[in-house]
């Protein structure tokens, strides 16, 4: 597979591919650039972005990874600042667990960068840029841009207004070719693109990966337990889990356990053995989603053989993670990040 390959699939959009083309002749290694929030514990629905990660770094890419404390601040209000440093610290362990378990090596990984927020975002020169932004775009505009990311509530903070305007400003100071988002990103990056060449900045490309459902068929949310698996949860609760989630005989529309073999499982495997009793048809092995589909949907796999299927190749991804976090360490910085006193409130 080659460079562009790799950074187009299983992407839902890209804004600027023929820059990106440009971008791909001219330098050997491009910088591209993401931003987690480090809230909530990390969870499923974070595999994919990093499996997308993991792609750029095979195509040669250097990769910015911001851990955005001060954005966290911002947007959600329950996180005490005090425990952002310490989240940022987790969720750093957590994903380069990811990136082992996507089998990343070690030569690709040097050219991964943990960026945190507050390290630059204070300066004068990036906030001076903050408010230039501010001055040349609306209230209007920048709520709706941010409209699908910000919880904007009843009663708008100005918070959310200037969140979207740090987030375009991110992949300038971190001196970015490409930026990186879920497809509900969408809106803040395409205001970066009509604000930034008013400001004789560069337009960015942008790589939108899709968002994929929750296990109860919804989107996944952090506060929602059903809809998600953390990243460090025991074997048998993910097992449980997937058990419980919607997956309909024959039906793929909001199928979470159809939809993560395509996007997570099978890009990391050659191939995958669904195990069955002799009476069900015995063992059957896929070497493309797509024949695996056809069956599903043809009720010839049913629901529970694909779920027994998925959960253990999801505990096999989710290993290197969990085994990161049973390091004495490890198990310390995240009590201290997810105190229970706070996760109970």
């Amino acid at each position: 597979m080659n460079r562009l390959e790799l950074i187009k699939r299983n992407t839902q959009e890209i804004v600027g591919e023929k820059e990106l083309v440009e971008l791909l002749k001219k330098k050997k290694k491009p910088t591209a650039y993401v931003g987690y929030a480090p809230t909530g514990k990390p969870h499923l629905g974070h595999l994919i972005p990093m499996l997308k990660v993991a792609d750029f770094l095979k195509a040669g890419f250097k990769f910015k990874f911001l851990l955005a404390d001060i954005h966290s601040f911002l947007d959600d209000r329950k996180t005490p600042w005090h425990l952002l440093d310490k989240r940022a610290e987790c969720y750093k362990e957590v994903l380069k667990g990811m990136l082992t378990a996507f089998k990343v090596n070690k030569r690709d990984l040097l050219r991964l960068k943990f960026v945190k927020g507050s390290s630059f975002q204070l300066s004068a020169d990036y906030i001076i840029d903050v408010l230039k932004m501010a001055n040349e775009t609306t209230v209007n505009r920048s709520m709706r841009a941010a409209s699908e990311v910000v919880r904007f509530g009843k009663e708008p903070k100005v918070a959310g207004l200037i969140y979207p305007l740090m987030q375009i400003q991110d992949v300038v100071a971190l001196k970015s070719d490409v930026a990186i988002g879920g497809i509900d990103q969408r809106g803040i990056y395409m205001l970066g693109r009509e604000l930034l060449p008013k400001m004789d900045k560069e337009k960015y490309i942008c790589v939108f990966n899709p968002l994929l459902p929750g296990l109860t068929a919804g989107k996944m949310s952090a506060s929602d337990e059903k809809s998600k698996i953390d990243l460090l949860d025991d074997p048998e609760i993910v097992k449980k889990k997937v058990n419980a989630s919607h997956c309909i005989a024959g039906e793929t529309k909001n199928n979470a356990v159809l939809t993560y073999m395509e996007y997570l499982v099978f890009p990391l495997r050659e191939k995958v053995e669904i195990k069955r009793e002799e009476k069900h048809g015995g063992n059957v092995v896929y070497n493309k989603f797509d024949d695996l589909k056809i069956d599903f949907i043809n009720k010839k796999l049913h629901p529970q053989d694909l779920k027994n299927a998925f959960g253990n190749e999801l505990n096999k991804i989710l290993d290197p993670i969990r085994k990161r976090f049973s390091k004495k360490k490890n198990k310390k910085l995240l009590e201290k990040a997810y105190p229970k006193e706070i996760l109970l409130k």
